[in-house]
């Protein structure tokens, strides 16, 4: 690949002496964009950038080329094959870009960020570079294969690692529109045998970490024997002692008896709080796993929030007062409070 990061000083001078280019097409008002090592998807970005203003580049290089001061030549000329061959690397990295979009977030109604979502993402990589390394093979382009080849092994060394804790597949089957069937459904084609150990390790985690942890009284023991009613007693004996005893079942195995939900509740946290009061302990479960986000992003947007807090007058404040402090400023953000002002 040529180098595609231009003197920008020069480039965009390039640019705005061209009034009647920038006039006919809005796209011109673009500036390139360089790579970098430390933000998410940049040589995506770099690319994707690049071939919007592939013309503007080309003549760029081309009114440049040996001219001092710009230390440009012929060999820097992308040609209409180098100009494809950038385009399908775009392309092969869009999926990339469109995923991290989807993750990076807080999740704020247990999805769209949310743990969850990673093994079904990986997977999706790992199908789109399976299928790629059928289009462009070796005798096509060498390079290209062996790259993809590359990120394939990478890929499927970190979704091996999802099976060293089972959060990632309880999280997903805890979907009330998932469940158990996405391993059924998806796992095919030699890949089935992972679905039987797959079930066990959830069915294992739930047992030890949750299963019978909450319990919730029945309402004739809300209150003491001396405080009830003595007529009202025989009762509440009678109707909840036979409730109480039919309600005995394993909440998880009854949770993937059901079948799924048509679609995806609109929020999740909210669907499985309102489940507390028939399956608490599968509901803490669910609230539990749904909240673990995919992605550091938004503990980074904390820790960039809490540098902008702690200014130079402010160097003395108390870790309880800045966590007070950005926990106060989330909440008012997403208008937990009524702003009477």
């Amino acid at each position: 690949m040529r180098r595609l990061q231009m003197q920008k000083v020069g480039f965009d001078s390039h640019i705005q002496n061209s009034d009647s280019m920038i006039k006919a097409n809005k796209i011109l008002e673009l500036q390139v964009i360089a790579d970098n090592q430390t933000r998410w998807n940049s040589t995506y970005l770099m690319l994707e950038r690049a071939l919007k203003l592939r013309v503007r580049i080309d003549s760029f290089i081309r009114e440049h080329t040996d001219v001092g001061g710009y230390s440009l030549s012929a060999a820097d000329v992308l040609s209409k094959e180098e100009w494809q061959t950038l385009q399908t690397i775009r392309d092969l990295m869009f999926p990339f870009w469109l995923l991290t979009l989807k993750l990076q977030g807080n999740a704020p109604g247990g999805s769209n960020g949310a743990v969850w979502e990673i093994l079904p993402a990986m997977e999706v990589l790992i199908n789109r570079f399976e299928d790629a390394s059928k289009i462009h093979t070796p005798r096509k382009s060498k390079f290209i294969n062996a790259s993809i080849n590359n990120a394939l092994i990478k890929l499927r060394q970190y979704y091996h690692l999802l099976d060293d804790s089972p959060v990632y597949a309880a999280s997903l089957v805890l979907n009330p529109s998932i469940k158990e069937r996405y391993f059924e459904n998806k796992w095919v084609g030699g890949q089935e045998e992972w679905t039987p150990k797959t079930k066990e390790d959830i069915q294992a985690f739930w047992t030890t970490d949750y299963k019978d942890k909450i319990v919730i009284e029945s309402p004739s023991a809300s209150t003491s024997p001396q405080e009830r009613n003595p007529e009202f007693y025989i009762f509440e004996k009678y109707t909840y002692g036979q409730l109480a005893a039919s309600n005995v079942h394993d909440e998880y195995d009854a949770y993937c008896a059901a079948p799924p939900l048509p679609r995806e509740p609109p929020n999740l946290i909210q669907y499985w709080d309102g489940q507390a009061a028939t399956s608490p302990s599968l509901s803490r479960m669910a609230l539990d796993l749904l909240s673990i986000p995919a992605m550091s992003a938004e503990c980074e947007r904390v820790f960039s929030s809490s540098k902008i807090l702690i200014s130079d007058r402010r160097n003395r404040l108390k870790d309880d007062i800045i966590e007070a402090n950005e926990c106060l400023n989330y909440w008012y953000k997403k208008g937990y409070f009524v702003d009477y002002d």
